[in-house]
């Protein structure tokens, strides 16, 4: 009988213990989670604070660019800071390096952002490609409310690039367009939305800087009435500052069925000048790109 209590007393003990023991576990189960809980809401009340001390702040002297070009006259990441609102970043966010990416995206002279990066204990890298002004495009008077004739700069992908910095005397940088019945723009970092513009910014691409060399001055689009029983198209011209015409014809990708590529076309155009000189001392007359025999013939002896 003695030995049967003490079984039962012992039993009792256990049980005492064991009981104590999973009511200690879930009160320290639940003192933690109480601690997660004020560090959770702590974290959300002084994150900010944290977030904003000056060794993290993220600034523009700790986020590196690459050098602006020399088209480029405006402080970009001045712009970028001001236009992101990122004096409010920290490198200790989570988001900063899309944040940043997204940001630098936005500005219209940049191309394409191809990486961005942290370097403790606040730097910022971003690697990016600018965009680069291949031509201006002339606007006719009033279309912007403004006075008088102007040109704009566009790029190889015919969007629209920030006016500011350049001056009068950079309007002999880049070759000119000039489109018939000109369609409004975009916005600026937008493409111009009118695809013969888009046409004569790629023409001014694969001419880049030889059109110096050749003579020429401006890529004149008009409609095309020639071709019988086919409706109007887009044919582009090549003009010189005397105003001699060649003919280019299509847009580049565009070509109708016999017509040479562009490549083809400038190469003929080198071949012609070194022969007889710059195209606006050179008698041009008739000259049409969209089939050799126009060159050939244009180079036989005098």
């Amino acid at each position: 009988m003695a030995a049967r209590k003490r079984k039962e007393s012992d039993a009792t003990d256990n049980g005492s213990r064991m009981a104590s023991g999973f009511a200690g576990l879930i009160g320290a189960t639940v003192v933690i989670a109480g601690l997660m809980v004020a560090a959770f809401f702590a974290w959300k009340h002084w994150a900010k604070p944290v977030l904003q001390i000056s060794r993290y702040q993220l600034t523009p002297e700790n986020l590196r660019i690459p050098p602006p070009p020399p088209w480029i006259r405006t402080d970009i990441k001045a712009e970028v800071f001001r236009d992101a609102s990122l004096s409010d970043a920290s490198a200790l966010e989570e988001d900063l390096t899309p944040r940043v990416a997204h940001a630098f995206e936005m500005h219209p002279w940049v191309a394409e952002v191809t990486r961005v990066s942290k370097q403790a204990p606040s730097n910022v890298i971003v690697d990016l490609t600018y965009r680069q002004p291949i031509a201006w495009v002339e606007v006719p008077e009033g279309m912007f409310g403004q006075q008088g004739q102007a040109a704009l700069p566009i790029d190889g992908e015919s969007v629209l690039l920030p006016q500011d910095g350049f001056t009068p005397e950079d309007l002999g940088l880049f070759i000119r367009i000039d489109v018939e019945n000109l369609s409004m723009c975009g916005p600026t970092g937008a493409p111009w939305g009118d695809p013969r513009v888009a046409g004569a910014a790629a023409i001014a691409t694969i001419l880049g800087d030889q059109w110096r060399e050749l003579g020429l001055y401006e890529i004149k689009v008009v409609a095309d009435y020639s071709r019988p029983n086919i409706p109007s198209s887009t044919r582009y011209e090549l003009l010189t500052p005397k105003e001699k015409r060649l003919i280019w014809g299509s847009a580049p990708g565009a070509e109708f069925p016999g017509e040479l590529p562009a490549i083809a076309k400038v190469r003929l155009l080198r071949d012609y000048v070194q022969k007889r000189g710059r195209l606006d001392e050179s008698a041009v007359l008739g000259l049409d790109l969209r089939s050799p025999e126009s060159i050939r013939t244009a180079l036989l002896p005098r």
